[in-house]
């Protein structure tokens, strides 16, 4: 019984080190490629395929976002200038540009979608179409024949065609005459490229797509001067913050205008120490108070009241001195007073009963009463 057992086991045995063997020789591991939703850094960086096909192929890319990189670009390399550009390339910055490129350096400009400013494809002569529907169809591959090239390259097929002005391009990749989607043209010892949709082709998800990568790499080996192509690649540019840029231009007015912010400060904020002893109020005589309520009144308008008392002060010596004319009428009395004094009855009447609305008419009132009280 424990023969027969042995043997059992080691049939089994036997039958899987056959089996086993048989599936080491007939068996083959290899990879498996599976593709991965993007992390991110690659949701943050729409180039970062790019920059790594760049590196591995032994060049250099520098992403940047400033604008002001356009003001020191180096000698020799590549300049890549994504879309929404417009708003920040001035006559000043695209000339620099332009000078760069013709003293040896060599820019990938990506066009403007229709109906957007381009002042660079305005400064070649370049205008912008874009394709009617019926040629927007799959498969949509365009075939690009560089010069030299060993073979043709193929991307994907652009929504938008360029039309050269009256400078024509040194080669130009299209399906139709005169709509084409990559301008070339020499500038100077430089040269330049303009391309309807390069930059959706470079992206994370297209640049595997077709000869998308192999395109990039031959005109870099072709145009980039550089020992090892080196490209600066401008994309969603930004002007610097106001603060950034007045203490870059200005910084000695900012350290001025800060001092002078500060001392005004100093100046106006309360200090903290020891309560000072109030003074003692002094005692106020009347006429100081009768001062500062005729100061009110005049001040408010109230001159008719200040005229009131006056007027009163004045009937009541009247009435002393000559009873017989302060019992006339008001127009009788004025005439009686100006036979008397030998004044304008007019001015008089005015002084007894007429309006005191203005200074001028206050105080000539007034005055005329004083000389009046004088005269009598």
């Amino acid at each position: 019984m424990k023969q027969r057992a042995l043997y059992s086991g080691l049939l089994v045995a036997l039958a899987l080190g056959l089996v086993g063997f048989w599936l080491l020789d007939h068996l083959e591991r290899v990879p498996v490629v599976q593709r991965e939703p993007a992390q991110r850094e690659a949701m943050r960086n729409p180039y970062l395929a790019l920059e790594r096909f760049t590196e591995r192929q032994g060049g250099r890319l520098a992403r940047a976002s400033d604008a002001r990189a356009l003001e020191r670009l180096p000698p020799g390399g590549t300049l890549f200038l994504d879309r929404q550009r417009p708003h920040l390339l001035s006559a000043a910055r695209l000339q620099g540009v332009l000078d760069w490129v013709a003293n040896g350096g060599y820019l990938i400009a990506v066009a403007e979608l229709p109906g957007v400013a381009d002042p660079l494809l305005d400064r070649l002569g370049v205008s912008r179409t874009p394709q009617p529907l019926r040629a927007r169809q799959p498969p949509g591959v365009l075939e690009v024949n560089l010069p030299g090239g060993a073979r043709p390259l193929h991307i994907n097929l652009a929504e938008t065609t360029l039309r050269p002005g009256t400078r024509q391009p040194a080669w130009s990749a299209g399906r139709r005459p005169n709509a084409a989607q990559i301008l070339h043209f020499s500038v100077g010892r430089g040269h330049l490229t303009i391309a309807a949709d390069l930059d959706a082709q470079l992206s994370n998800a297209r640049i595997g797509d077709n000869d998308h990568a192999e395109l990039y790499w031959s005109l870099l080996e072709r145009y980039d001067r550089s020992a090892q192509p080196q490209v600066l690649l401008l994309s969603r540019l930004r002007m610097p913050t106001l603060f950034t840029w007045l203490w870059e231009t200005a910084w000695a007015a900012c350290l001025a205008a800060g001092a002078l912010l500060g001392l005004w400060l100093w100046s106006v904020v309360p200090r903290f120490g020891s309560i000072r002893p109030e003074a003692a109020p002094g005692r106020r005589e009347l006429r100081e108070h009768l001062a500062a309520v005729g100061r009110y009144l005049w001040r408010s308008g109230g001159l008719a009241a200040l005229l009131s008392p006056a007027r009163e002060h004045f009937q009541r010596r009247l009435q002393l001195r000559q009873p017989a004319v302060a019992a006339l009428p008001p127009e009788a009395r004025a005439t009686a007073l100006s036979t008397l004094t030998h004044r304008p009855a007019t001015a008089i009447a005015a002084a007894l009963a007429g309006p005191a609305d203005t200074a001028r008419s206050f105080t000539a009132a007034l005055r005329l009463l004083r000389n009046l009280e004088r005269d009598l």
